[in-house]
C-alpha cells in the first residue's frame, strides 16, 4: 500500500470514528411561544423547549421587541446559585419570581423547558404589544453552540403549551 492510499485510509476511518460524536451544532430550540399582550402592558414571558447534545449553556438572551430580555424562573423551581436549573415549578401562591444571575446549564440530552409557572425569557419594556399571528425573533447565546436566533410565535393556541 502506497503512504498516499494509507493516508487517504486513516482519515477515512477518523471521519467515521467521529461520526457517531455529538456535535454542538445539533442543538434544537423547538416550540417557541409566548401569549399575546394588553396594549398597556411593558413585560410579556417567552417559551420553549432547549435539547443540547453536548453540556453548553445558554449566556444570553436578547430580542428587538423589548428593552431587556433575561432568563426568569420561580423560587422553589430548583434554581440554584450555579446556573443548574429544575425542569419544575408549580409558580402557584408564594412562589417568587427571580431572575437567573449566572447562565442556564444544559445537559447533555436532558430538554429544558420553558414554561408557565417555570422557567422563561422575561421581556421588559416592550416597545409595542406582542399581537397573536405576528412572530418576533429572538436571539440565544450559547457558550458552545454560539449565537441562535428563534422565530417566537405569538397565540393563545395550547398547541404551544
Amino acid at each position: 500500500m502506497s503512504h498516499r492510499t494509507g493516508t487517504v485510509a486513516l482519515v477515512a476511518a477518523l471521519l467515521v470514528a467521529c461520526g457517531g460524536t455529538p456535535r454542538v451544532g445539533e442543538l434544537e430550540i423547538s416550540d417557541a411561544w409566548a401569549r399575546p399582550t394588553p396594549a398597556q402592558s411593558s413585560v410579556a414571558a417567552v417559551y420553549m423547549r432547549i435539547t443540547s447534545p453536548v453540556a453548553d449553556e445558554l449566556i444570553e438572551v436578547s430580542t428587538t421587541r423589548s428593552e431587556t430580555a433575561s432568563l426568569h424562573a420561580y423560587a422553589g423551581s430548583g434554581s440554584s446559585t450555579d446556573g443548574h436549573m429544575g425542569h419544575r415549578s408549580d409558580g402557584g401562591p408564594g412562589s417568587e419570581e427571580k431572575m437567573i444571575e449566572a447562565g442556564l446549564v444544559l445537559e447533555p440530552n436532558s430538554p429544558v423547558e420553558f414554561a408557565p409557572g417555570g422557567m422563561h425569557i422575561m421581556l421588559e419594556g416592550l416597545k409595542r404589544p406582542l399581537i397573536e399571528g405576528e412572530p418576533f425573533e429572538l436571539v440565544l447565546m450559547f457558550r458552545e453552540a454560539g449565537e441562535r436566533r428563534v422565530i417566537v410565535n405569538v397565540s393563545t393556541n395550547a398547541e404551544y403549551r
